[in-house]
Formats: structure tokens, C-alpha cells, sequence
């Protein structure tokens, strides 16, 4: 019975992550739900309490290691008392996080494409409000002095940061394309913080 259960949340699970996809939370349909994994609404309602429920089933594991992943990242640039250090754990960090996206694609893609109605619209905005938390301190820490560290810029920075990642899965990017991407990122973004801020 168990496996027989296994079995059917499985397939429930993967046409609820179609029909999101296609649709989007907000016009997703629990009864095409029902018809295309053959599990009643009724018993959906049982299992995952509504839609918003089944939605977070789907990307909740996904967003939580990612959001791990991130954390430790950015506490290891942070902890690192030298700008090459930070550096060096900011770029092995934004590969790991590339990497994880990518081995949960779907998921990523409900997430940052079609989560507008669930608990998750707002994971972006908490992505960047750390990421930009980390670069006030960074380039306080780290600019030469001679420049301001405009609140402002670095908050629309570390948006952008974010929205890259958003751009290549809607786009349909390979992870090799991806890396790509990152990495001519990577090369602007040095030459601007050391222009912008004085820094590396």
C-alpha cells in the first residue's frame, strides 16, 4: 500500500509541476491536475490542504537548498578578511548556486517564473536583500576611500544579480551556456567595482 501511495503522489506531483509550469499558480487547474494524474481532487485537497499547498510540495526542498547553499556562501565571503579571499568564496559560491539551480530546473522556473499567489513570490526579493546586505558591507569594507558607497546602486546591483539567474532559465540556457554567462559577468563586474568603488 505504501508503495502503491508512493506511486500516486509521485504522478500527482508531476502533472501539478506541468500544469504550473504551462499555466502559472494562478490560472494552474486542479481538476486538469486530477484528470492528467488520475488522483481525485478531493483526495489532492487531502493530501496537500489546496493549490498553494501543492505548489510549495513541489519547490519547498529546492528553495530551502538553495537558500543553504546561498547562506554559507555569502558567510564565507563575509568572514573573509581579505578582498581576494572574498572574491575567490563570492565566485565559487555564485558556481554552486548556478550548479544547484540547475539540477532542480522546474522547480526554479516555478519559483522565479510563476509563483506570483504562493509564499514563494517573494524568495527573489529575499535572495537580493541579502545579497545587497553583504555588498553594503563589502564595499564599505573595501573601497578605497576616495568613493562613495552609493546605497542606491548597490541595491539595483544585487537585483540584477538575481534577475541574471531569473534571464537564463527563462531563456532556456544550458548550465555550459550558463557558466559562460556568469564568467563574462564576473569579468565585467571586476573591472566595475574597481572603477566604480576603487576596489580589487
Amino acid at each position: 500500500m505504501r508503495k502503491e501511495a508512493a506511486g500516486v503522489t509521485e504522478k500527482l506531483i508531476a502533472s501539478a509541476k506541468k500544469e504550473f509550469l504551462e499555466h502559472g499558480f494562478h490560472d494552474a487547474s486542479l481538476r486538469r491536475i486530477s484528470s492528467d494524474s488520475g488522483v481525485s481532487t478531493n483526495s489532492i485537497y487531502t493530501r496537500f490542504g489546496d493549490k498553494s499547498g501543492l505548489f510549495t510540495a513541489i519547490v519547498k526542498d529546492a528553495a530551502d537548498g538553495l537558500m543553504e547553499i546561498y547562506l554559507d556562501s555569502v558567510s564565507k565571503a563575509a568572514d573573509s578578511h581579505d578582498v581576494d579571499k572574498a572574491v575567490h568564496e563570492g565566485e565559487r559560491g555564485t558556481y554552486s548556486v548556478l550548479e544547484y539551480v540547475y539540477k532542480h530546473l522546474d522547480e526554479f522556473r516555478l519559483i522565479f517564473c510563476h509563483s506570483e499567489g504562493t509564499e514563494y513570490e517573494g524568495y527573489f526579493d529575499e535572495l537580493a536583500r541579502i545579497e545587497e546586505e553583504y555588498y553594503l558591507e563589502f564595499a564599505k569594507q573595501y573601497s578605497d576611500g576616495s568613493h562613495k558607497v552609493d546605497e542606491f546602486f548597490i541595491h539595483v546591483y544585487c537585483r540584477n544579480g538575481w534577475q541574471y539567474i531569473c534571464e537564463l532559465i527563462e531563456h532556456g540556457k544550458s548550465f555550459e551556456q550558463a557558466c559562460e554567462f556568469m564568467e563574462n559577468v564576473r569579468l565585467f563586474n571586476s573591472a566595475g567595482w574597481k572603477a566604480v568603488f576603487g576596489i580589487m
